[in-house]
């Protein structure tokens, strides 16, 4: 019978404990990167953040994007495991064993190896076999490495037997025990000591790795840009999810954009044919550490991750890499398990949190070095991102995860008597929800964009029912009541169009632009704004929207900070155009079922939370639809305001005084009011604009 226990303890009542004093956090000003597709987010830091962190001046997340040499093809790392011990049948003499095993009287053991080669930037690790659990106080392990004639100190391998997958998930059902890997860079030979504190475990090995050579190499940026992943491979849970209609907009929530990604094939990364991935939810991120030296080079960094790749899958037994994705310190995001960066993939990294969170590993040890600023940027733009995915405040401190409570952003030693990610990362982690926090929020997702005259508010457009010139109207509060300030007539005539559309800048260039449906076959035509209420001639985009009903501009919704469309093709269900800028559309994405109705209403962020709202009504109904999410929008509350004696409503979004506004015309009176949202389900009293019998269509 095993000495050791078969189960492993309750985090509460784990004997080993490590204690870490968190340091007194100085903040420095950080300039950090997001650059979902070209576009960098700014702006401005507000004094208070969460956590009690201040940020000072304006912060521009990004995640950095220098080339990097990466291989033009699959590399396949290669492993050789070296026996220190029986198997678990007690057959020793048959194993070519490689070092000695020394038995103590007071039980204990200790066990040295051979000096084992090493082939190129080498990753080293110590398993046991599956079904001999050892508690984290039974064991140490310590590596060393030589360099010609010279041998380093000892430091520690860490073992923690929380860092996996769920042992009663399939892919943590005939997993083998073991350290983190370790990554030993480029030596010529390494060699291990364990110490446990009863009888060695039986099939205890060394796994060293070479993480292999490309035949061929380029200099590349990041190649995922603008969400969705080269590798989708997809599980029973991807499927079901993706039948309840979820979908993988980039962010689609409170609005934060994708940081620029390398991908899985830029570190090589081989592809197992039969590896399904799992889908979960996603409540929490976790922050880790891979524990490795801190002095690798940008070009070391693809054969590290194949390398810990290597040993996560052939040597530990996990389906992939454990990590959603991993960092290094030069701020390069780095995809790690497949499925899908934009998805809620299951990784191996927090037992008993898989299935409801993401994991980022920083790859250095940060227990004995600090992270660079780089690194920092590069966390709080991939959380602020993936986090919003899934509708998530990155400053929240009470998440639901699974059966536990954390903070949004949390570190591994929060869910396990650990000291990942390390004490100088896991200082920084105030600093991160407050990065990610202020993307969060500066993101202008949603909104609704109309400016063309270039007052504080925005503005509505109306066609001359005779000769068909647009007129921008500027509605601005003086003295306490909504008034039309001024009234500019533009250079547009379109007596051919049935539908005009305020669609904000679309095509990128700082300006707010025009689009019109033409009536004769519904194609789109673009007029980019020129300033001061002018715009340059219309061109037509390579997409038209035949058949599609409550055509509306919802401003950015899919979060990569382009406007969108959405709207319902006849007999259909409600969907998401993702704006591409001079290129038209993207495909269109499913945004929520069929929605009964005839004019849809964007309202931007109408009910508060953050999050794009419309609404949409039905004769004189109106139901308002709120926080469009993956999959759709999250709740329909039947409004208690009657919209049956208006034939316009159009809605502005927040006002210059953050009041919602929406603008709407008498049908038999002809006359234009502005009315004001009262409560979440209820609007204000109309106030007299003025007169719009003249004119035929508006947006």
């Amino acid at each position: 019978m095993s000495p050791y226990p078969t189960e492993i303890p309750e985090h509460t009542r784990r004997s080993r404990f490590v204690t870490l004093c968190q340091q007194a956090l100085a903040l420095a000003v950080v300039v950090a990167v997001l650059t979902p597709a070209a576009r960098t987010v700014t702006m401005e830091v507000r004094p208070a953040q969460p956590g009690g962190v201040t940020l000072p001046g304006t912060v521009t997340l990004q995640a950095a994007t220098t080339p990097v040499a990466v291989p033009t093809g699959v590399v396949d790392p290669k492993v050789t495991e070296y026996p220190l011990t029986a198997t678990p049948n007690g057959v020793s003499g048959r194993l070519d064993v490689h070092g000695s095993v020394k038995q103590l009287g007071d039980g204990s053991a200790k066990v040295v190896s051979d000096a084992l080669p090493v082939e190129g930037f080498g990753t080293v690790g110590v398993t046991w076999a599956h079904g001999a659990e050892v508690p984290e106080d039974g064991i140490t392990v310590d590596v060393r490495t030589r360099v010609g004639d010279t041998w380093s100190g000892w430091s520690a391998a860490e073992y923690h037997d929380d860092h996996g997958p769920d042992p009663d998930s399939e892919e943590g059902r005939d997993t083998r025990p073991g350290t983190d890997p370790v990554v030993i860079g480029d030596v010529d030979q390494v060699q291990v000591r364990v110490a446990t504190t009863a009888t060695a475990p039986t099939d205890l090995k060394v796994a060293v790795i070479d993480p292999g050579t490309p035949q061929t190499t380029e200099e590349e940026g990041p190649a995922l840009t603008s969400g969705g992943s080269a590798a989708t491979t997809s599980g029973d849970e991807g499927e079901r999810a993706a039948a309840d209609g979820a979908i993988a907009m980039q962010a689609a929530t409170t609005g934060a954009p994708q940081p620029q990604i390398y991908s899985r094939a830029q570190w090589g990364a081989p592809e197992d044919a039969s590896y399904q991935a799992k889908y979960g939810t996603i409540s929490a991120g976790f922050v880790h550490h891979t524990v490795n030296a801190n002095d690798y080079q940008p070009a070391d960094v693809p054969g590290i991750l194949r390398g810990i790749w290597k040993y996560h899958v052939k040597t530990r037994g996990w389906s992939d890499i454990g990590y959603n994705f991993l960092v290094d310190r030069f701020g390069r995001i780095w995809e790690g398990r497949a499925g899908g960066i934009d998805k809620a993939v299951v990784g191996a990294h927090t037992l008993g949190y898989n299935g409801y969170s993401f994991a980022m590993s920083a790859i250095g040890n940060y227990e004995t070095a600090q992270p660079t600023p780089e690194m920092i940027n590069a966390y709080g733009a991939l959380f602020a991102w993936k986090l919003s995915l899934s509708g998530v405040d990155p400053s929240s401190l009470s998440q639901r995860v699974g059966k536990g409570t954390f903070a949004a952003i949390s570190g591994h030693r929060d869910a396990g008597k650990t000291a990942c990610p390390g004490k100088y990362l896991y200082a920084q982690l105030p600093t991160i929800r407050a990065l990610a926090a202020q993307v969060q929020q500066g993101a202008n997702l949603g909104q609704l964009n109309g400016n063309y005259i270039g007052s504080p508010n925005p503005d509505i457009v109306v066609r001359n029912a005779k000769s068909g010139r647009l007129l921008l109207h500027d509605i601005d509060r003086s003295g306490g009541a909504w008034r039309i300030a001024a009234t500019v007539k533009t250079n547009v005539a379109v007596p051919w169009a049935k539908q005009i559309l305020r669609v904000g800048d679309w095509d990128g260039d700082g300006l707010n632009d025009l689009m019109a449906i033409r009536k004769s076959d519904r194609a789109a035509v673009l007029f980019r704004g020129a300033g001061a209420g002018m715009f340059q001639p219309g061109q037509v985009l390579p997409s038209n929207y035949g058949g599609i009903k409550m055509l509306a501009a919802v401003g950015d919704v899919t979060g990569d900070q382009a406007p969108d469309l959405m709207g319902q093709p006849k007999g259909g269900q409600m969907q998401v155009y993702p704006g591409n800028r001079l290129s038209g559309f993207l495909a269109a994405v499913p945004a929520a079922g069929s929605v009964p109705g005839k004019k849809l209403v964007p309202t931007g962020r109408w009910n508060g939370d953050g999050r794009p709202d419309a609404l949409v009504r039905a004769g004189s109904s109106l139901t308002l639809y709120t926080s469009i999410v993956p999959g759709g929008w999250s709740a329909a509350k039947s409004m208690k305001s009657s919209a049956g004696g208006y034939d316009w409503m159009i809605g502005l979004g927040p006002m210059s005084n953050g009041t919602n506004l929406l603008v709407v015309r008498g049908k038999s009176s002809g006359l234009l009011y502005a009315v004001p949202k009262a409560k979440a389900k209820k609007l204000g009293s109309p106030k007299l604009l003025g007169k719009g019998r003249k004119f035929d269509l508006a947006g």
